[in-house]
């Protein structure tokens, strides 16, 4: 499938309406039915609130048996009374009868097959950051989404925050002046708790019921590995680590607030310095140059003293967010360091983003719209973070083409 230049790409994105015109019309009040594949803790938050806002899961699928019993118990919890199809293959779940939409929640290498396949299914999907697991899928799957004509949200769910939109607005405003630099940053405590650790009853019988074959699909063949099966996201094979799996939030509110696409040149620095089971880095700093402001990504899962957040640095104003939900986002009338007597011109509360990313999606299925966080979204902001990737293991500054899209030094 051949892979879109940034012209080409913009002109797919504005023909989107037209294109979603072969969509079916859904009642007002009529349920979607709908699939999941992937049926760890994202996928049950998701189809959970799919439930929650009266939507029925037909159907789940995973390579792993014991989760599908428990992925049915949760759904009963968020208030489903029939139980869903079990499918031990995603393949078989795009079979069933009925379905509308599918989510997908499964690790990142899996992502570029399973949404061609729903998309030949004809099916509306949400499919789970990261988007890809390289540049030049990404590429592809925006391919693949305009040409089958579906609606496709991917789960940048800071997208569906009316409290960034609000930020957005005050950062483009002459108020604020010329923005010179963004802040971002994740830093958690798993040195307490892993939370992707294999569990203490993980155990023979759980291990027997999972296709190791499946889960490993395209990636390279290796013995069956527990640490790699639940934490898949800090080994190359499977995913890129922090940068990807983080960065999809924080890049998200750099480029869209700060109203750009994608960084003219990428650095990054970090390493293995205490998780040494990971492949990818447990600490990593990033440095996006978008030629007017500079972007800088520190996230590390070692110490969670800083919590997570941003700061939008402009030439009159100062933007300072605490990025988790029940968080504050607080705005300076001033660029002279923070002291305690200096009082915010206004502040606002950051919400639980997910539920509101969710019935956006459900809106927009049923609207035959694009959602707020379409397919070409997801792809720049991936792709923003795929280029630290590169940059982290060449040990090089890359250089990036937005309108070619590719590396243009070597």
């Amino acid at each position: 499938m051949p892979s879109p230049t940034r012209r080409t790409f913009l002109a797919t994105s504005a023909a989107a309406a037209t294109a979603l015109s072969a969509s079916r019309v859904y009642g007002a009040n009529e349920k979607l039915t709908i699939g999941l594949i992937g049926s760890g803790n994202r996928g049950r938050t998701i189809a959970s609130e799919c439930v929650k806002a009266g939507h029925h899961v037909a159907a789940t699928a995973d390579v792993g048996k014991f989760r599908l019993d428990w992925i049915a118990a949760q759904l009963a919890l968020a208030g489903q009374k029939e139980k869903p199809a079990a499918y031990d293959d995603y393949r078989k779940l795009l079979d069933h009868k009925g379905l509308d939409a599918v989510i997908i929640a499964t690790p990142d290498h899996h992502h570029r097959d399973q949404l061609f396949a729903a998309m030949e299914a004809g099916l509306h999907a949400y499919i789970e950051k990261p988007l890809s697991h390289t540049i030049e899928q990404g590429k592809e799957m925006v391919t693949a989404v305009r040409k089958a004509k579906r609606i496709v949200q991917v789960g940048n769910q800071r997208h569906s925050g009316e409290h960034w939109a609000r930020a957005k607005d005050v950062i483009q405003s002459k108020d604020f002046g010329q923005l010179v630099w963004v802040k971002v940053w994740d830093c958690r405590n798993w040195i307490k708790r892993d939370p992707f650790a294999p569990p203490k009853d993980f155990g023979k019988v759980q291990i027997a019921g999972i296709n190791w074959d499946a889960f490993q699909g395209p990636a390279k063949k290796r013995e069956f590995d527990a640490t790699r099966y639940w934490a898949w996201r800090w080994f190359w094979d499977y995913a890129g680590g922090l940068i990807t799996d983080i960065g999809a939030h924080q890049l998200d509110i750099v480029q869209w607030l700060s109203g750009v696409n994608a960084p003219k040149s990428v650095t990054a620095n970090g390493g293995v310095y205490h998780f040494k089971h990971w492949e990818t880095p447990d600490m990593v700093h990033g440095v996006w140059d978008y030629g007017t402001f500079t972007a800088t990504f520190a996230v590390e899962f070692i110490n969670g003293y800083d919590g997570v957040g941003a700061t939008f640095y402009g030439t009159k104003q100062t933007l300072h967010a605490d990025a988790d939900a029940g968080g504050t986002i607080k705005l300076f009338d001033s660029i002279d360091k923070f002291t305690p007597a200096l009082k915010p011109k206004a502040e606002w509360k950051v919400e639980n983003e997910t539920p509101l990313h969710v019935r956006n999606w459900l809106a927009a299925v049923k609207d035959n719209k694009d959602p707020s966080s379409p397919i070409e979204l997801g792809h720049r902001v991936i792709t923003a973070a795929h280029l630290a990737n590169v940059a982290y293991r060449t040990g090089k500054k890359v250089v990036w083409d937005d309108e070619k899209e590719v590396i243009v030094n070597s």
